[in-house]
């Protein structure tokens, strides 16, 4: 299921995103700060060593494009986001990330059109929740992270439309023993929708996963995925709109090489299709109670990726919470909160981890959590200049049967101070 970017996406909304523009063809805004970071390289409080802090000036450049036509739109937007911390050594004193994102929608005709989007991430600094399931999120020298979609809606009837879409996910983690990692996804999405009434939608959805690891020495971990479920959109009033799905994940591991001396007969790399059943609900709310004021918060349930060297995916909960408060037409304050908990069930025993001559250590059964809280005052001094006040904590946790030092659990606190220019 496509929840790699739910970190990302509340990153962005506390950060603001092109829609906040969309009125203008062409707009950029820049952001100033300066702050303080208590573990810019996010380092493990296991380990027993001094947890190097920072202060640190940060600037975050954006530009952006949107066109409106009689058929279609197109939407442009890129990011950059570069931080100095003068208390680290000169390898980590300067990071960055970079963000494009492009969109451009077609309407052929009235009932049918298509869309193409890309969403490409590089970047050189932590960030805890770029792939917010089972990826420790450690300070890597460069991150790749590439989602390309193509997708038509098409309205077969006045009451019945679907929405079909392909979809194309690459990671790529730099940095020594990130092989494990990396992988490319593909997959196709089918779904059905029957207007009820002009307030209820009713969902039938297919979404089908492929995912294949870069490293040779983890072929078990690829593995694909197959996922039905029913759902409703429901609009209970102009200002609060309510959607739910719920339905059951097939899940098959590939496994290793058909070698009978690793796994006994019928098992891992016995060739054998070994499926699994997991289910999958997801919910979500938003309520507009005023204007330019709104609350939001969603809960899922799925099966998803991981990097961990004995499994290939993992059990996830997920719950996400924002809301955006205008106290006066100038002073306002947007709040972002985001907590995972995955759990994990080994595919590979601790005779076989060991048989394989697979790095690291073996854990056994564990779970990892990702917390993380953001929030952001600002104050309107004129329509292009903004004071801005934050914080952000961020807390990772991970917990196994054996080995657990090795979980790179870590605090990390950033607030910061800084201005906001707009055009």
């Amino acid at each position: 299921m496509p929840f790699f970017f739910l970190g990302a996406l509340s990153f962005a909304q506390i950060e603001g995103s092109a829609g906040d523009t969309a009125t203008k063809p062409f707009y950029a805004t820049v952001a100033i700060r300066e702050g303080y970071d208590s573990n810019p390289l996010t380092e493990s409080y296991q380990s027993g060593q001094g947890i190097a802090g920072s202060t640190y000036t940060s600037i975050q450049p954006s530009l952006g494009y949107n066109y409106t036509g009689l058929q279609a739109d197109l939407a442009l937007r890129y990011d950059f986001s570069g931080t100095y911390f003068p208390a680290l050594s000169l390898n980590y004193d300067i990071q960055y990330a970079q963000t494009l994102v492009g969109r451009w929608t077609y309407a052929i005709d009235p009932r049918l059109s298509i869309t193409l989007a890309d969403n490409f991430l590089y970047t050189e600094q932590p960030i805890v929740d770029l792939v917010t399931v089972g990826i420790t999120p450690l300070f890597n020298t460069s991150t790749i992270n590439n989602l390309a979609t193509a997708e038509a809606a098409y309205r077969l009837t006045d009451r019945l439309s679907m929405v079909t879409r392909w979809n194309n996910t690459l990671v790529y983690v730099g940095g020594s023993g990130s092989a494990v990692s990396n992988y490319m996804n593909n997959g196709a999405f089918q779904q059905f929708r029957l207007d009820f009434t002009p307030e209820t939608v009713g969902t039938f959805s297919f979404d089908y996963q492929l995912y294949d690891y870069d490293s040779d020495q983890f072929t078990y971990k690829d593995n694909q995925q197959a996922s039905f479920s029913f759902g409703a959109d429901h609009t209970f009033l102009p200002q609060l709109f309510f959607s739910g799905r719920a339905g059951f994940q097939l899940n098959d591991n590939f496994g290793l090489a058909n070698n009978p001396t690793f796994v006994g007969s019928g098992g891992m790399g016995s060739g054998k299709q070994e499926l699994q059943v997991d289910p999958f609900a997801s919910l979500s709310a938003t309520w507009n109670y005023e204007e330019r004021s709104f609350v939001s918060a969603g809960v899922s349930v799925a099966v998803q990726q991981t990097d961990l060297a004995t499994s290939s995916d993992t059990e996830a909960y997920t719950l996400n919470f924002n809301w955006d408060h205008r106290f006066t037409d100038k002073f306002y304050v947007i709040q972002s909160f985001f907590m995972n908990l995955a759990v994990f069930t080994p595919q590979l025993s601790a005779s076989e981890f060991a048989a394989a001559g697979l790095a690291g250590a073996y854990q056994g059964n564990g779970q990892q959590t990702t917390f993380s809280y953001q929030f952001k005052f600002a104050y309107d001094f004129l329509p292009y200049l903004a004071a801005e006040l934050g914080w952000i904590y961020t807390n990772f946790g991970s917990y196994f049967e054996v080995n657990n030092s090795d979980g790179g659990s870590y605090n990390r606190n950033q607030v910061y101070l800084g201005v906001r220019g707009t055009y």
